[in-house]
This record gives C-alpha cells, structure tokens and sequence, in this order.
C-alpha cells in the first residue's frame, strides 16, 4: 500500500503548490527515502544480529556482557522500545550483582529516558528518584538533568490544553537550567537544550546561529542530525518563515528514516502541514508511515498524535480518491466514445495504407533502378576521374621531360664542343701526354652523370611531390629511407621513380642508373621483402600520384 501511495505522488498533481523547486525536490527524495526503508532497516537488522553473536561467544565476562547489552540497547533506543528496555534491564541486573554505583546509575538515567519515550511518565521520575547521584560525574549529572527535562517535556505535550501544562512546563525550565549549567559549551546536549531555551526567550537570531554552526559537526542520517534539524524547523516557525520550517522537516523525517527512527515526530508535523496545503495523497502515506513507526516503536504520545490526525486525513484521502474516481469514469465514457471513431478510422486507414504499400512498391522498384544506374553512372565517373588523372600525370610528364630533354641535349652540344676545343687546343700545342690523361679521366663522366641525377630527381619530384613521403608509407618503420640534407632521391628511390614512371625493365633501368643489371633486381627484389605489401609493392607504387585528391 505504501508503494501504491508513493506512485500516486508521482502523478497526483503536475504543478507544485510549493513555489520553491528546493522544497519540491526535497519531497521528492522523501518519497523515495520512504519506498527504501526496508532497505535501512535490514541493515540496522543485521548489525544488531552481528552485536547478538557476540553473546554466544564463550568465556564472556559480566563487563564484556555488560558492554554487548549497552550497544544493544543503543541500537534499539529508537528502534523498538520494548527490546531496548529489555538490554537495559540486563544492564541493570549485571551492574546490581557486581556492585557496581556508577554503571547502575547511568543504566537507570537510560532506561528512565525509555519510559518518558514510551509515554510512562510517572514511572521514569519514580525511576530517576532511586538514582544514587552521589555516583554521577559532571557530565553523568547533566544527563540526569537532562532525562528529568525530557520526562516533563513530554508530559507537557501529552497533557496540551490540560490545567497540568504549566506545571509540567515550569518543572521543565528548572531541570533545564541546571542542565545548561553542568554542560561543556559547544557539544550537541547543549546546542539542543540551550537553542530551547532561546528560543523561548525570543532569541531566534541567537538560536539560528548556535544551531546552523554546530551542523556541520552531525552526519545526515543519524539520531542527533534529525533531532538538529526538527529544532531548526521549530525555530523558522516561530520566526514565522513557513518555507525553511518546511525544509528543515523534511531533511529531519529523511533522516529519520535513514536512521531507522521509529520514535519520531517529523513526519507527522510535515503530514499535517501538506494537509493544510492540499497535498493529500502525500500527507496520507506519511501520517500513515508516522502512525506505523509509533506503533512499532511502542511510542504512546506519537501514536496519539498521529491517531487524531489520521482519520481527517483519511477523510479527505478517500473523498479525494472518489473524487479522481468519478473523473476517471467520465474519462473512460469520453475514451470509449473516442475509441470507437479511432476503430472507424483504424479501418480506413488500413485500406490506404494497402494503397499506398502497392504504390511504395512501385516506387521501390523505379528507386532501386535508378540506384543501379545512379551506381553506374558514379562508377563510370570514376573511370573516367582514373583516366583523367592518369592523362594529367602523362602529359605532366612528358611536358616535364621533354623539356629537360631539350634542355639537356642543347647543353650536351655545348659541352662536347667545348671539350673538343680543348682536346683540340691540347694536341695542338703537343701536350700529348696532358691530352692521354684527359682522354683517360672518368670525372667528365661523373660530373655529368651527377648532373642527369639532379636533373632527373628534380624533375621527377616537380611532377610526384609528396613521392618519398608516400614511398615510406609502404614501408616499415626501420625501413623508412630518411634522405640527407639537399639530397633528392637515393639510388632506390631512383629505381622506384624510373618505375612509376612506366620504365620496369631492370636492364633499362641499369642502364640509365649506370649499375648492374644484378644491383637494381637486388635493389627491387630486397624491397618488396621488407614492405608492409610483400605480394603487390609495385603495384601500389603505380598508384602515388603525381597530385592529392582534394
């Protein structure tokens, strides 16, 4: 039923009534705080049953029992009063048996804190009258102090609108002051009861700042953070600030929840608030929830709080769900109307749609043949960007080298008649034996063949600029050929740009490179072995073009 409530929130309304998102999302996180309870409560179920283990431990002293049982009473203080009683009582039992004044005491101060809790009032200060304080400490004393404060606190919620209150109030006052006289300044028991006190004297200013600044020292989710956090929202209402009053309850119920609190009072404040408000489904599942925690915490106040705000409530849920009823069944008239013109137009629509399937038919066809002649066509475009790009390179290169050619020849017949004028001017004049070394000499030879390489290297690259780049790319990295500086091309680069340029007959090659036939096959074959593409390393030679597509 709580999930089915927390479902309902989700869809109840699609305007808030709150002009604050902050308040909103924070309601948000309430309800699904509320949905995973179980989730904390299964926690605080399993660490209580790691603290039970320790019983069954053998050779447990009454100290080491002693210890267990306060743990164990901690963890049900405000989960379960009746179980929290119980390990107190233990406590109790051990301490009377080991004689032992001080330990009795503080469990006795406990265990009154427990009945003022669960609405046993004149038990806790007949309880707190047998407390020996001669065996407190200063702090043990404030906590006495403390729980005789609580006690008639709330006894004076329970008697509101009694001739009683003002006794019970006045009673209050005098155990809180001496409470605030024993307590070290900024620790929580004193934050809480000082903030009371200022409260009530009218210090809101005052009150706001000692509790805002000792917040950072509480962890959300915990006992004392929630505790914190409900006197803040007291305080904003006393200021009269309806907005954070609203925030500071709900983070007080959510860490309540987290906490596992059964013993609380947040919640129920904020269900009678939402109420007010309007919000009714919401205000339902937390006095609900709230009801729940009293009952099973065994809390007599809560439960009688909760009980007087639940059944209006309830009134007002159930005349809101028969309400959304009664819409919900004109809604179906006016969906049953609508749909039977949707089945009508359902109908007609199926006799297009079979008109319009055999014509996307048709239209499927004629696409698909245009897709094969649009494929064709890009195809040929292709061949015909492959054959306009080969022609480029083509003409490039023979624009480039006829050029050279006739560049070179002209310069060659230059040469040679200026070598034959000094061959000439040599055996005329009968330096015979200058003449046979000239003629012997091969450095003519060299300097020319230098010349037809730079010549030919940069020629080569005007037409194939990035050719060393993409030559390397076919290449491994330790084989990468990394020229030296103002150098062109190497002897292998040379053999593979004689290629590209459609000379691949190695003796051709050997020939215009000036080596052996056995040198440029060693050269070509030792290449391709260490290329990445061992199978057509020509082949992509071939495909380095003369320019990069853009």
């Amino acid at each position: 039923m709580r999930y089915l409530l927390i479902i309902i929130l989700l869809f109840e309304f699609t305007t808030s009534i709150f002009a604050s998102p902050k308040i909103d999302s924070l309601l948000h996180v309430l309800d699904e705080t509320i949905a995973d309870s179980e989730l904390y409560e299964n926690e605080k179920k399993n660490r209580i049953a790691s603290i039970k283990a320790e019983l069954q431990l053998e050779n447990i002293g009454s100290n080491e029992s002693f210890g267990i049982y306060e743990m164990l009473h901690r963890e049900y203080e405000f989960y379960i009063s009746d179980s929290a009683r119980y390990y107190i009582d233990r406590c109790i039992d051990i301490a009377r048996a080991n004689d032992d004044g001080v330990k009795l005491a503080n469990a006795m101060i406990k265990k009154a804190n427990l009945l003022a809790t669960a609405g046993l009032y004149p038990e806790a200060i007949e309880l707190l009258k047998l407390v020996n304080t001669g065996f407190l400490t200063k702090q043990d004393s404030a906590r006495y102090y403390l729980a005789l404060e609580h006690t008639y606190l709330y006894h004076a919620e329970y008697v509101r609108g009694d001739d009683m209150l003002g006794k019970y109030l006045e009673l209050r006052n005098v155990y809180r002051d001496s409470t605030l006289l024993l307590l070290p300044e900024n620790e929580y028991l004193f934050t809480i009861t000082k903030t009371s006190q200022l409260i009530e004297e009218g210090l809101f200013d005052e009150a706001e700042v000692l509790l805002l600044s000792y917040m950072p020292k509480v962890e959300n989710g915990t006992r004392d953070y929630s505790v914190l956090t409900s006197i803040l929202a007291f305080l904003y209402e006393c200021m009269g600030d309806g907005e954070m009053r609203m925030e500071y309850l709900i983070r007080s119920a959510i860490s309540d929840i987290k906490a596992v609190v059964k013993e609380n009072n947040s919640l129920r404040t904020l269900a009678e608030l939402l109420y007010e408000e309007g919000q009714i489904a919401r205000a339902h599942l937390y006095v609900k929830t709230s009801m729940e925690d009293a009952n099973f915490y065994n809390a007599r106040l809560r439960n009688l709080q909760a009980s007087k705000m639940l059944p209006i409530i309830d009134s007002a849920y159930q005349f809101e769900k028969e309400a959304q009823q009664r819409k919900l069944q004109q809604l179906l008239i006016i969906i049953s109307v609508l749909s039977l013109f949707l089945l009508v137009a359902v109908f007609y629509a199926i006799a297009q749609v079979r008109k319009l399937a055999k014509s996307k038919k048709e239209i499927m066809k004629i696409n698909n043949e245009l897709h094969l002649l649009n494929s064709e066509l890009k195809r040929a475009n292709r061949e015909q960007q492959r054959s306009n790009n080969l022609l480029y390179e083509a003409n490039s290169i023979k624009e480039e080298y006829i050029g050279r050619f006739l560049g070179l020849c002209s310069t060659y017949i230059d040469k040679l008649e200026a070598y034959r004028r000094m061959l000439n001017k040599k055996a005329t004049s009968g330096k015979m034996d200058e003449l046979y070394k000239t003629l012997k000499s091969t450095r003519l030879v060299e300097e020319e063949l230098n010349e037809f390489y730079r010549n030919f290297d940069s020629s080569f690259l005007k037409i194939f600029p990035h050719f060393v780049e993409e030559f390397n790319a076919l290449l491994p990295e330790e084989e990468k050929i990394i020229l030296k500086q103002d150098e062109h091309l190497t002897t292998k680069l040379r053999i593979y740009a004689l290629i590209r340029i459609g000379i691949n007959d190695s003796a051709e090659i050997a020939s215009l490179l000036r080596y052996s036939i056995t040198t440029i096959y060693t050269y070509r074959s030792k290449l391709k072995k260490s290329s990445l593409h061992k199978e057509d390393f020509e082949h992509k030679i071939m495909e380095i073009g003369a320019f990069r597509p853009v």
